[in-house]
């Protein structure tokens, strides 16, 4: 993840840059879409669980990038930008303070002369050059803020975010589940339970997994997962900082989900933003992905609805047991 401070108006955003100079930037400043205008970006969900979007940079360069709700900031990695013609930044350029799973970076800042996604083409845009992304299917990042609408609605039974004005979609949902959302830095956070212990949760569609940090793990009482715990060190070479826990009950506004297994991990992001010895956790698109997701962002709100094709109302099971040796390192993606 990438996180920066941001102050946003509904024009135009500005970044911190180099920790000191503030610097207004007209982030992806193509002409706004119309009154009533909806765009829709279809999407993929790639082997990493990821979801990806495809984008040209400049004239013809085709790549793919991930739309992130908890990112500030758009990076562009190295091949990309060296394929399509991106003026090298110089031995001075300005920079980007980068805080993540790792913790905090430096990158120097370029500019795209054009970008097309979802059928709109922005023009001038500052990025962040990474050109270290090692990280599979992640090589370029976009921030949801980037986009105009009172509505960001995340479709994935049919695979397409949508933006929009007016009132979320209702149609096709049941038991639709609105909670208030606490906006932080720029980042959403919304309340969430663990076995009836009360914390905050970061949305987050840049993370493939969710994940919950120490101090929730303990105050919520949930119990080590030796077996799953072993599995996971051993597929990221011994890490000892990262383990497994069962948790009975995950409440999620009125929905409720039994018997996780939840990764364990204390990223700087917390710390940074003075949560670290809170209860606070990532909701990653392993849950987030079980729901149709709107982010109502005119009234601060969050709308968890599921879909018309499920038969049972009520407390429904997950139990996300075999996505952490596989997609643990996409949940240390660096993002803007």
């Amino acid at each position: 993840m990438i996180w920066e401070k941001k102050r946003r108006n509904r024009l135009i955003e500005r970044w911190h840059l180099n920790g000191a100079m503030l610097v207004a930037l007209a982030l992806l400043t193509g002409a706004p879409a119309l009154a009533g205008e909806r765009l829709i970006i279809p999407f993929e969900m790639n082997v990493h669980d990821q979801i990806v979007v495809d984008l040209q940079v400049n004239d013809d360069i085709r790549s793919t990038g991930v739309v992130d709700t908890a990112a500030t900031f758009p990076m562009i990695d190295g091949h990309t930008a060296r394929i399509a013609g991106v003026l090298n930044p110089g031995e001075n350029p300005d920079m980007v303070n980068v805080l993540g799973l790792t913790g905090t970076a430096m990158y120097p800042v370029v500019r795209l002369d054009k970008l097309l996604v979802g059928g709109i083409l922005k023009t001038d845009i500052a990025a962040a050059l990474n050109r270290q992304f090692d990280v599979p299917g992640a090589r370029n990042v976009l921030p949801s803020s980037a986009f105009e609408g009172d509505i960001m609605d995340f479709d994935f039974k049919n695979q397409r975010i949508m933006f929009y004005d007016g009132r979320p979609d209702r149609k096709g949902f049941w038991q639709p589940s609105t909670q208030d959302i606490d906006l932080i830095d720029g980042l959403m956070f919304i309340e969430v339970r663990v076995n009836g212990k009360r914390g905050r949760a970061l949305i987050d569609t840049g993370s493939s997994i969710t994940y919950i940090n120490s101090h929730f793990a303990r105050e919520a009482g949930t119990k080590a997962n030796e077996k799953l715990t072993r599995t996971l060190q051993g597929a990221t070479g011994g890490d000892q900082s990262m383990r497994i826990a069962s948790a009975g009950t995950m409440n999620i506004g009125e929905h409720r989900l039994k018997r996780l297994n939840l990764l364990v991990a204390d990223p700087p992001l917390f710390h940074h933003l003075g949560m670290g010895e809170e209860p606070v956790m990532v909701l990653g698109l392993d849950v987030l992905s079980l729901f149709r997701v709107q982010i109502d962002r005119r009234h601060d709100r969050l709308i968890l609805s599921l879909p018309n094709d499920r038969r049972k109302r009520g407390v429904w099971s997950y139990s996300p047991v075999d996505t952490y040796t596989s997609d643990v390192r996409t949940a240390g993606v660096p993002r803007p």
